[in-house]
């Protein structure tokens, strides 16, 4: 994307380290070593922001300092503090400018696990809508990372209206191009996981006053309607529609409403003022590798396989590390992490 003259601001939502959701003495050093491999693979890509979630703070507040100093890109929390001081730990927001927009990052998490004993969370949502208040009128978009469970996220769109987007991280969960999205809201994105997708929203804007559209959507909804015309056409093609199903009432009713939609799908286009279209690009064997970042994804997993040997009398590790080499001896990079 730089190539073309595209400058992309590139977020994580958290749950960027570690593979496992339990640090413990047989995998400790691949954990460790695994996590800082991520941070200098993005800042070798150059990534703007990273939520801190969950998985982040498994290996304690010493790590995550020590992991965070070692780079630029910026870990972002509202929310998570010092136990005994009350102080935040990280910068609750920061706000990037690109392409002549001021855009607002702010940081959440609402799952910190049980031993962390030198950290605490305040209510994401109180801290959210506090940031969001408090840097509302110096930024044209604003953009929440926010990694908590599932189950809250379906009102995230309700918690958050005063923001523009809201990228999650916490669950399995994948927005597709159709998923429905609150009316005039916030629009909120998920990016499934493992990382085996990358979600990518290009944003037009012209009024910050005015609501952002997804075209995508809209495109998508009009070539499902004329796919499912071509199916109706196919009995006779000669004909029309109306003159096919004549006899078949409710056939015809379907065809009037698949017009209606379609009509009100073109104006949504047609009257967008601000545009935005979402991707969601599956990290397959199509996708090209760069070379560099492919020998490094590659040298950190195998270092990560020589770190998670355990003696020759444990009987119970060649099928994993089987897996491994194969993965690696594949030619394409393996990233086992979690959704971000």
């Amino acid at each position: 994307m730089r190539e073309t003259g595209i400058d992309p601001l590139i977020l994580d939502a958290g749950d960027l380290f570690f593979s496992t959701s339990k640090i413990t003495k047989n995998n400790k050093k691949s954990e460790l070593f695994r996590a800082e491999a991520i941070v200098d693979g993005y800042s070798e890509i150059g990534c703007d922001a990273i939520n801190i979630g969950h998985y982040e703070v498994l290996n304690g507040l010493s790590f995550l300092k020590k992991i965070s100093d070692k780079t630029e890109i910026p870990f972002l929390s509202a929310n998570l503090k010092k136990y005994n001081t009350n102080e935040l730990i990280f910068e609750p927001f920061k706000i990037i400018n690109k392409g002549g927009l001021n855009i607002g990052i702010i940081g959440l998490m609402d799952n910190l696990p049980d031993t962390s004993k030198s950290m605490k969370i305040d209510n994401y949502l109180d801290a959210g809508n506090k940031y969001i208040k408090l840097i509302f009128n110096e930024v044209d978009v604003i953009v929440l990372l926010v990694n908590i469970e599932r189950g809250k996220q379906a009102t995230l769109a309700k918690d958050f209206p005063e923001a523009d987007f809201i990228i999650t991280s916490g669950s399995t969960n994948m927005t597709r191009s159709n998923t429905p999205q609150e009316q005039g809201g916030p629009l909120v994105y998920s990016c499934g996981k493992q990382g085996k997708y990358l979600l990518t929203v290009d944003v037009g804007m012209k009024n910050p006053e005015e609501p952002f559209v997804d075209v995508s959507a809209q495109e998508k909804n009009i070539k499902q309607i004329n796919k499912r015309f071509e199916r109706l056409q196919k009995k006779d093609p000669s004909k029309s529609l109306e003159e096919i199903y004549a006899d078949q009432s409710n056939v015809l009713k379907l065809i009037d409403g698949y017009k209606t939609d379609m009509i009100e799908a073109e104006k949504a286009i047609e009257s967008a003022i601000n545009t935005l279209e979402y991707k969601n690009i599956a990290l397959s064997r199509k996708v090209q590798d760069n070379t560099k970042m492919l020998d490094f994804v590659n040298s950190s997993l195998l270092t990560c396989t020589t770190l998670d040997r355990t003696p020759k009398t444990n009987l119970q590790k060649s099928k994993s590390e089987s897996k491994k080499r194969n993965k690696l001896n594949s030619g394409h990079s393996n990233h086992d992490g979690h959704n971000h």
